[in-house]
C-alpha cells in the first residue's frame, strides 16, 4: 500500500481506505475524479473523518458541506466493496440569503 501526502492530507484509493478504516462509514473528500454514464468515478480520496453510525456521518456531512460547497465530499460505508456514485441533476435556483434592497 502507497499512501501519498498531499498538503498534509493522506490520499488513498478506495480499496485502501476500506482496509485500513473497517466496517465505517467514511466522510472523504473525492481527489481525483470525473463524471462516465451518470456516475461519478473517485480515483482517490482524503478521509476527513469516521463514524461508526452513519447518522453522524451525515450530520458531520452537512456541517462540513455548509461551510464549503465547492468541496466535492461524500459520506460512504467501508462495507462497500467499490464507490458507487449516481450523478444527479439539479434543475432551478437556489437562492443563498436575503436580497437587500
Amino acid at each position: 500500500m502507497i499512501l501519498r501526502a498531499r498538503r498534509e492530507r493522506v490520499i488513498l484509493k478506495w480499496s485502501e481506505a476500506r482496509s485500513i478504516h473497517q466496517d465505517k462509514w467514511l466522510l472523504f473528500e473525492a481527489i481525483g475524479a470525473y463524471s462516465k454514464d451518470g456516475q461519478r468515478i473517485v480515483e482517490e480520496i482524503s478521509v476527513i473523518n469516521t463514524f461508526d453510525d452513519g447518522k453522524d456521518a451525515l450530520a458531520e456531512y452537512a456541517e462540513q458541506h455548509k461551510k464549503d460547497k465547492s468541496r466535492e465530499i461524500y459520506v460512504y460505508h467501508t462495507s462497500n466493496e467499490n464507490l458507487q456514485i449516481a450523478e444527479r441533476k439539479w434543475i432551478g435556483v437556489r437562492a443563498y440569503g436575503q436580497i437587500e434592497t
